[in-house]
């Protein structure tokens, strides 16, 4: 056995190793199957039957594709079966009398057999994966000759009889006149049949058996396209003879039709330059392999130095992203302190305003002295920069009076903090202003320092996000 040897000094057989050069095969194939000429017969029943094939054929592969070229003998069988009554006009030799022949076929079984001999052609591909088993593909043209074309009539009969429309009379039983009873059993040549071409695919699989031989298996199935016999314009039964149904107007067409299982061998017509052309393939895939290799390893190397390179980004990002959340943490409790801030600035301004004020006798409106205008400038700034603040004003008296008029009291009073309060800028919409009267005291109203803590104005900061 022929073998090669790499640069590690391994030895590798020949038949071993796919082979992509220009191959040379001698092929020899049995199958068979569905083999059946397919025909319509105008008074009968068409059946189909089984036959096989005998196949020698070269191919030519120089890589995948190639073509191929072969002989066939190949069998078929068919059958039709009639039961139908065929009427015919004659003239009758003894008394020149007209008179229709009429033939009644009764579970006539009539068996076709045809044995072709066929040239095919056929485009091929083969695909060989891992030197062992390969895949082959064949389509192309079939030249089909019918060398042995019989029929036979295998069981039914027939009987003929003849009516004289002259003296409207019909006989039957006068074998001297040709009206009789018909057994099967005749066979003759089927005449009208005639060279036609087809088409045919094939898919198999081949495993290699050594360096030059392989096993075949495969599918087959071909048509053929055009008609194969002459059509006759005959009666199956001219009136002594019976002449078969190809050969009557009872079949126009035959297209015959094969289908089945080929197996068969394979063999590899080697040389010694094709086996130089396989050590010169085997010896570019070595290369190829080690190049493949240094590729991979290369594209290995690039891959860590690029995972290495994005570990570093991400941590890279990471702390950039750390160092940038710290700095808005800052931020957010630096606005939150200055925010705290400038709303305790507020809170003491309007405490300051409240405390401030004055009133000229109990339950009086109150006035506000000059000295806390800065006092004012510190709300307006405030509410400026919080839009969704607003200031709940809320008007208190003593008990030195009526509730219901203590109630109008703390209204006035309320509204005149609103009013001071408008004066210097602030919106009135911002502003709500509510009377509790005398019924929140935060002191005893039996003492005057007590009458004077409870006449009063609160002034409260609602709304806002900053929380104390």
């Amino acid at each position: 056995m022929a073998t090669l040897s790499y640069a590690s000094g391994a030895k590798i057989p020949m038949d071993s190793l796919p082979y992509l050069g220009t191959r040379h095969y001698m092929c020899l194939n049995l199958g068979g199957g569905w083999h059946s000429a397919l025909f319509e017969a105008e008074g009968g029943e068409a059946r189909t039957g089984y036959g096989g094939l005998l196949e020698i054929k070269y191919k030519y592969i120089p890589r995948h594709w190639g073509i191929g070229i072969g002989a066939q003998v190949s069998s078929y069988h068919s059958t039709a079966l009639f039961n139908h009554n065929y009427a015919q006009t004659f003239i009758h030799n003894d008394n020149n009398l007209q008179y229709t022949l009429n033939s009644q076929f009764k579970d006539w079984e009539e068996s076709q057999d045809i044995l072709s001999v066929e040239i095919p052609f056929s485009i091929q591909y083969a695909s060989n994966n891992n030197g062992k088993w390969g895949f082959i593909l064949g389509f192309g043209a079939t030249l089909s000759i019918p060398v042995i074309k019989e029929y036979t009539a295998q069981k039914g009969q027939f009987t003929t009889s003849g009516w004289f429309e002259s003296t409207n009379v019909e006989y039957e039983g006068l074998i001297n006149h040709g009206f009789q009873n018909k057994e099967a059993g005749q066979s003759d040549e089927i005449t009208n049949m005639t060279t036609h071409l087809g088409a045919h695919l094939e898919l198999g699989l081949n495993r290699a058996m050594g360096q030059k031989s392989d096993f075949y298996m495969g599918l087959y199935a071909y048509y053929g396209i055009t008609n194969s016999v002459i059509h006759q314009e005959k009666n199956i039964y001219d009136g002594e003879n019976y002449i078969g149904a190809f050969g009557s107007n009872q079949i126009r067409e035959v297209h015959p039709f094969k289908t089945g299982v080929k197996l068969g061998l394979r063999f590899d017509l080697k040389d010694k330059k094709r086996e130089k052309e396989a050590e010169q393939i085997v010896e570019k895939r070595r290369e190829e392999r080690e190049k493949q290799k240094e590729i991979a390893a290369a594209a290995e190397r690039l891959k860590r130095e690029r995972n290495l390179q994005e570990q570093k980004e991400r941590i890279r990002l990471k702390e950039e992203n750390d160092q940038q959340m710290e700095r808005d943490k800052e931020k957010i409790e630096a606005f939150h302190k200055a925010a705290l801030k400038e709303k305790k600035e507020a809170t003491l301004a309007l405490k300051k305003i409240t405390d401030e004020a004055t009133y000229a006798y109990p339950n009086s409106i109150p006035t506000f002295p000059e000295e806390i205008e800065r006092s004012f400038d510190i709300v307006y700034t405030y509410l400026a920069k919080n839009p969704n603040v607003t200031l709940l004003v809320v008007g208190h008296t003593d008990n030195t009076i009526k509730e219901d008029k203590s109630f109008t009291i703390g209204q006035k009073r309320a509204e005149a903090f609103k009013q001071a309060l408008i004066r210097k800028g602030i919106p009135e919409e911002r502003m709500e202003c509510i009377s509790k009267g005398n019924t929140q005291p935060v002191a005893s109203n039996n003492t005057k320092s007590g009458r004077e803590l409870n006449n009063r104005t609160e002034l409260k900061l609602r709304g806002g996000v900053v929380e104390e």
